[in-house]
């Protein structure tokens, strides 16, 4: 972990104000290149917090002309599945997308000058919804060309800011237990080690540090392993 993402990530963690810690993540992810950020959090769909870099024309706009009804990113935050990346190039060429969809990729891409973006769903034990997405200046083919730990990074700053912000509008402080192994497993995740290199770290076999992240995100609610750190971050059970 370089010294530039254990400060970030330190600072989520210390900040107790949603001002303070949206302001302090936004500057971060435009640090790394994202062009639009958007969270979103509630316990219900009638309790929804939206925080976003785009305009409040923007918002407006998408509610009054209720834009979610054709908005394949937003539904993607109601699956409970891993992160979607999605853009210009890719949507525009999905037979299964409808027109209004297309329209609304030609709009917001060209509108707020990204060509894709990643999303990801929040669940939490099917009490909360929620979700991040970060939106970059290049296409989707290019966006795979890009160095895999500068996406992982900044996925894992988005969601730790994302979990922070959700704790401290709902004031959950109890966080779910995690047996002393899971906490390793997730820390030395959290410092940037594959499985195998977890596995020759603390001497254990790679089948059971699977089996140590894979509980950890059964009892965080997560759904990739990117938000089992996230979420142990945010909830104080692991230190950087």
């Amino acid at each position: 972990m370089d010294d530039q993402l254990q400060s970030i990530l330190e600072t989520i963690i210390a900040t107790d104000s949603p001002e303070r810690l949206w302001a302090k993540f936004v500057e971060y992810a435009r640090s790394k290149g994202a062009s639009q950020i958007h969270t979103w959090f509630g316990k219900t769909n009638e309790d929804l917090l939206f925080l976003s870099t785009a305009p409040d024309w923007w918002h407006e706009y998408y509610v009054s002309n209720n834009i979610i009804e054709y908005d394949h990113v937003a539904y993607h935050g109601l699956t409970g599945q891993g992160p979607l990346l999605y853009g210009r190039d890719k949507d525009l060429n999905n037979p299964l997308l409808s027109e209004r969809a297309k329209q609304l990729v030609r709009m917001t891409t060209s509108e707020f000058q990204y060509g894709s973006g990643i999303t990801m769903p929040s669940f939490h034990n099917n009490k909360r919804i929620g979700g991040i997405n970060v939106c970059f200046p290049e296409s989707v083919t290019q966006l795979n060309d890009v160095p895999t730990n500068r996406v992982l990074e900044i996925l894992l700053v988005s969601c730790t800011a994302h979990e922070k912000l959700y704790s401290l509008t709902f004031q959950e402080t109890d966080p779910v237990p995690l047996t002393p192994r899971q906490q390793e497993c997730l820390t030395w995740l959290a410092c940037g080690l594959t499985s195998h290199q977890i596995a020759d770290k603390i001497g254990i076999s790679y089948h059971t540090v699977k089996m140590h992240i894979d509980s950890a995100k059964e009892r965080l609610g997560a759904t990739t392993r990117t938000q089992a750190v996230a979420k142990a971050l945010a909830a104080g059970l692991i230190n950087i």
